[in-house]
């Protein structure tokens, strides 16, 4: 699910040199209302005051135009509870057309705005890094619930309710009679559960979920995961111990997002620990800066990682794009170089317009030992 995103925002933004990519921090919890509206008309103020070094035209009516009616658009949105679930929104925008995308974003993010010939992606990536697209469900004696569940996003898909007699003790009901009432009800419960896994399998064939999550009572929640795993291979079905009983989406929401930061987790210590490896026994890996660019100039990367994202000053090539540190001649075809001030971010967006893929942790690793950037390859270079 974060390709999709992630890769579909570079198939819209493909031939639009003229973008504009603004990271809003929304968080309700910790601000409110009147502080994110008043810093969205500084980022506003700020994105019109530079608009006219981008397109080189401090009059150009369309861009003016665009970034106005782009702010105007977020500020109504975020006034009427838009984005509800998220802590930060990200914005794309064509200052020459119509084309804009917003993301709701499950963390929040520092308030940026940046002008270039492509989509701003560093802070998305490293907000969307941890997060799978889930299929979730809350399972009560009775009923459960379904929900499609990805970072902020949360729809509730469905509810299954059961008829099942409540376990009860009612005078005149003695020995064998009250075994065969209770009996009746685990049998309804049985079924019940069954039910919930036929479900669950049904709504996985609609989508490309990456992981299937049961929360709930956690007795039942444990005989659904296991009727799942007998019937579904190739993603993983877990249990959401966190999940309790609850029809609320943020509940949701916020178990799933840290289910999936605790797993990302140990996921990124055990890649990086395998990227090192095969680095310093000269295989299939680099780590440095210097390296990850070489690599990337050949087109080489099969997957970036990125301990967290600072903006560190470099070159590129005029002529084919090539990225550099410090070179005054692109190292490929001898052309001028550039200064860019964000080579890490140009690294990043050219890995996944290579079809490569890219993570980004957001915090100190054993990476950092190696200016924290590595990358696994494709082909020995």
């Amino acid at each position: 699910m974060f390709e999709d995103v992630v890769k579909g925002l570079l198939r819209e933004c493909e031939g639009k040199p003229f973008l504009m990519s603004l990271y809003v921090d929304c968080d309700r919890a910790q601000r409110s209302a009147k502080e994110i509206l008043i810093d969205l008309k500084n980022l506003q103020k700020k994105a019109s005051e530079e608009v006219k070094y981008v397109c080189g035209d401090a009059n150009c009516k369309q861009c003016n135009e665009t970034v106005a009616s782009l702010f105007n658009e977020l500020s109504d949105e975020l006034s009427h509870g838009g984005f509800s679930e998220a802590k930060g929104v990200s914005c794309f925008a064509d200052l020459h057309g119509d084309y804009r995308r917003f993301i709701g974003l499950p963390i929040l993010v520092v308030n940026k705005i940046k002008f270039l010939d492509h989509p701003f992606l560093a802070p998305l990536v490293e907000t969307l890094s941890p997060h799978k697209l889930a299929l979730a469900a809350v399972v009560e004696a009775r009923r459960a619930t379904f929900f499609r569940v990805y970072a902020s996003s949360v729809d509730k898909l469905m509810t299954l309710e059961e008829d099942v007699p409540p376990k009860v003790k009612s005078a005149g009901w003695y020995g064998l009679e009250e075994t065969r009432i209770k009996r009746h009800v685990e049998d309804h419960v049985e079924k019940h559960l069954k039910n919930v896994g036929a479900t669950m399998r049904a709504l996985y064939d609609e989508d490309n979920y990456s992981i299937i999550l049961v929360g709930g009572n956690t007795n039942y929640a444990l005989v659904v995961a296991d009727l799942l795993k007998e019937i579904i291979t190739g993603i993983p079905v877990e249990v959401l111990e966190n999940l309790g009983i609850t029809d609320q989406p943020k509940a949701v929401v916020d178990a799933v997002a840290d289910h999936a930061l605790q797993t990302f987790v140990v996921e990124s210590s055990n890649l990086i620990d395998g990227l090192i490896t095969e680095h310093e026994k000269g295989g299939l890996a680099v780590a440095g800066l210097r390296g990850v660019i070489h690599a990337s100039n050949l087109h080489a990367i099969h997957k970036l990682i990125v301990d967290s994202h600072k903006e560190i000053a470099g070159k590129r090539c005029s002529s084919c794009g090539a990225l550099g540190l410090d070179e005054d001649l692109c190292p490929l075809c001898h052309g001028r170089m550039e200064d860019v001030e964000d080579v890490i971010d140009l690294l990043i967006y050219k890995t996944l317009c290579d079809d490569g893929d890219v993570r980004v942790i957001g915090g100190e690793s054993p990476l950092r030992e190696y200016e924290g950037v590595g990358a696994t390859l494709r082909f020995l270079i």
